[in-house]
């Protein structure tokens, strides 16, 4: 696979956590969860074929699972502002 076709179907995962997070945070579940699911079906079909973009979509979905089961915020960003000053906070 070239180095474009990946940054495109990166650049197609992306858009689509993007999405989910967007219809998320809306109260829009059933969309959010049809998004991710397209980012496992990408997954899944990169699984043996392109490491790279199996394991970029398989931290997309680990950290979608991380988010979707808290129950703070439906905010991704400020979850995911939280979760690094949690980080750094335990790195100091």
């Amino acid at each position: 696979m070239t180095p474009d076709v990946r940054n495109q179907k990166k650049t197609i995962m992306r858009l689509r956590f993007q999405q989910a997070c967007e219809a998320h945070q809306e109260g829009n579940y059933e969309e959010a969860a049809q998004r991710i699911s397209q980012i496992h079906q990408m997954v899944s079909s990169n699984m043996g074929v392109d490491s790279d973009l199996y394991w970029y979509g398989l931290n997309l979905t680990i950290t979608w699972a991380e988010f979707f089961l808290q129950d703070e915020t439906r905010d991704f960003n400020a979850w995911a502002v939280g979760q690094a000053c949690t980080a750094l906070r335990a790195a100091a």
